[in-house]
């Protein structure tokens, strides 16, 4: 009879070797070491001494001396139903250390090549600003396997977002190579890491890369109820809580490793949170009416400062979705206590939470995700204690959700922003028209009919020179249901001058236009711009227009925030004029005013009535120039 082939445990631990668990004595069959180091599974059962007296694998080496790539999990294709993706729970199981999960693995495959490639060069996947974190977080995942697989399955899950025609075969292959980053990270013993500050820097960027991908994979299920959907998203917290446990007591020391560049320009204001927007005012006073102790109520104020905070788009546009990624380790135990107990004051600022994912929908991990967890908490809320609110205080969170959920235009209707063709410059200069109405310069310019068609017209013409030329500076947004242009931003930059202000060039000859208040706002915008920028190159956003019809619901912000990704590549400011309308809405962009003037001009309907017109110059620059403001 054959005997049948069997692999020897040459590097197992010498506990296993004494008891002969690789051979089958008798009728008793025992088990071969697995190998895993600090401690084989078979000791870890029962408690044993694990020892080994051969050298580590390669794959343990220690990075410098490592030479072969890390042993990655096949990219094979999907068993699974596509719209049965594997749940949470599976995906990111508890970290439970010397604990080894034994998959088959294969050598790195051009697949993965793909995922190291999109990784690298993919500008939207990370929703951090451009502070370097990208570039350490790759140079370590060259150091450290379970780094590099947490990168590799946040590369694969962004791809199973943007081709959702392989939607399945991403998602899987995504939660294969988490599952062993997990299992990799398992094995490490954390008292192996001693007070070594450089040892944990590793861990901080597995904590932050699988924090990331664990919330994506919360956000992408839509569970039916609310019980569901409240467990799912509270072992979500748990487990990005539970990586930086290894980091307290080292905060202050990581600040002197190559983490600094993102803890001088990123972290500080978010752990001294000063919050100074009105949204959360009423829930402010509700909760202090709530009869909790002084810790929770500490606790759960702070926790509603940080969600004030991103109202307040201090972050900047680059950071307020990397705030909402980072709100669960900013969380204090008492407020996670009362979040996992189902308490109403916890879900009342969870409402919160959802509302402000809410306004940043356009992020590709986020979606529909806001609207989704706020319809299940208008449902919870609805009927109960906390649903009848005081008199005179700001909406409570179910008449935020319900006002967003009965839109008649809803909220979550998503724009995409692409570059116009030929077709659509009569859409522009119709949406130009449209949105400059209410303004009382654009009548003062053009005071009848005829002058405005004229007007229309030019407009039309010179939208079409623009997009003969390849490098201007246009981009339009469009409704993704219908196709139908919503809104358009137009600039100029260093590469791409525009040499004659609009105001300046030809426009001033068409018919029924009033040359002297195009004159005088082109002279006065002009010298404001050389008091502000006299030598500095930047960027100037000329116009930011949507249809009256969509205002309010996020084209004119996402515009904006495209022409902001566009400067901060560059590492350049980007300088603009505003009406005093606008003001607001630019502020919350992370602009700043910085100088200003005003004319007087003919007021609408008139023509001896004159009214004083203003406008505000703003500034914003690059995070790294704003010293993380």
């Amino acid at each position: 009879m054959m005997r049948r082939s069997h692999r020897k445990s040459r590097n197992g631990c010498l506990e296993c070797k004494k008891r002969h668990t690789s051979r089958c004595l008798g009728k008793q069959l025992t088990l071969q070491c697995d190998e895993t180091r600090p401690s084989c599974i078979n000791c870890a059962t029962v408690q044993r001494n694990c020892q080994f007296s051969t050298p580590r694998p390669a794959a343990e080496w220690p990075p410098s001396d490592r030479s072969a790539s890390p042993q990655i999990p096949s990219a094979g294709p999907s068993t699974g139903p596509a719209s049965t993706p594997a749940p949470p729970s599976a995906a990111f199981p508890g970290l439970q250390l010397f604990t080894s999960v034994k998959e088959p693995h294969s050598r790195v495959n051009m697949v993965h090549m793909e995922l190291l490639h999109h990784s690298i060069t993919d500008t939207a996947l990370y929703p951090v600003p451009d502070s370097g974190m990208k570039s350490i977080i790759l140079t370590t995942a060259l150091r450290e396997p379970y780094v590099m697989h947490s990168t590799l399955a946040l590369s694969a899950h962004h791809l199973s977002v943007i081709r959702p025609n392989q939607q399945a075969y991403y998602y899987n292959l995504a939660m294969q190579l988490q599952t062993h980053a997990l299992s990799l990270f398992n094995s490490i013993d954390v008292a192996l890491l001693g007070d070594s500050v450089e040892k944990r820097v590793p861990v901080f960027i597995f904590s932050c890369v699988l924090g990331f991908h664990a919330l994506c994979d919360t956000l992408s299920h839509r569970d039916p109820d609310f019980d569901s959907a409240l467990s799912r998203f509270v072992a979500y917290i748990g487990l990005h809580r539970g990586l930086l446990t290894v980091m307290n007591g080292y905060w202050d020391e990581l600040r002197k490793t190559e983490l600094q560049v993102i803890f001088d320009d990123m972290v500080p204001a978010w752990f001294q949170v000063k919050s100074e927007g009105r949204e959360c005012d009423g829930l402010r006073e509700r909760l202090a009416s709530a009869g909790l102790d002084a810790e929770e109520l500490e606790a759960t104020q702070h926790t509603l400062d940080v969600v004030q905070w991103v109202f307040d788009s201090r972050p900047g546009p680059e950071g307020r979705a990397y705030v909402l990624c980072s709100w669960a380790p900013m969380l204090r135990s008492p407020f996670v206590r009362m979040l996992e107990a189902g308490r109403p004051e916890a879900l009342a600022v969870l409402a919160y939470y959802f509302l402000v994912m809410h306004h940043c929908r356009e992020v590709w991990m986020i979606g529909g995700a806001g609207q989704h967890f706020l319809t299940l908490l208008a449902n919870h809320f609805r009927g109960g204690d906390w649903y009848a609110w005081p008199p005179g205080t700001q909406l409570p969170p179910h008449q935020h959700i319900e006002r967003i959920v009965q839109d008649p235009i809803p909220m979550a209707r998503d724009f995409v922003v692409t570059r116009p063709q030929e077709p659509d410059a009569p859409r522009i200069a119709e949406i130009h028209l449209a949105a400059m109405d209410a303004n009382p310069l654009l009548h003062a310019q053009f005071p009848a009919p005829e002058s405005l068609k004229a007007l229309e017209q030019f407009l039309e013409a010179y939208t079409v020179q623009q997009l003969r030329d390849s490098g201007s500076g246009v981009l339009v947004a469009r409704d993704v249901d219908t196709g139908v242009v919503v809104g358009f931003a137009k600039w100029d930059s260093p590469t791409h001058p525009e040499n004659v202000k609009l105001e300046s060039g030809d426009m001033r000859y068409l018919e029924g236009c009033q040359r002297a208040f195009l004159d005088g706002y082109a002279s006065l915008a002009e010298e404001a711009k050389r008091r502000c920028f006299p030598d500095q190159a930047c960027y100037r956003l000329s116009f930011v227009c949507t249809d009256p019809a969509y205002q309010g619901l996020g084209a004119g912000s996402l515009l904006t925030r495209k022409v902001l990704e566009m400067a901060a590549v560059d590492g350049l400011p980007v300088y603009l004029e505003s009406t005093e309308v606008a003001v607001p809405m630019y502020e919350k962009l992370g602009f700043k005013v910085i100088d200003g003037f005003e004319m007087k001009i003919t007021r609408p309907g008139s023509t001896d009535s004159e009214d004083i017109y203003k406008e505000s110059c703003m500034a914003w620059h690059p995070l790294s120039k704003q010293g993380g403001s």
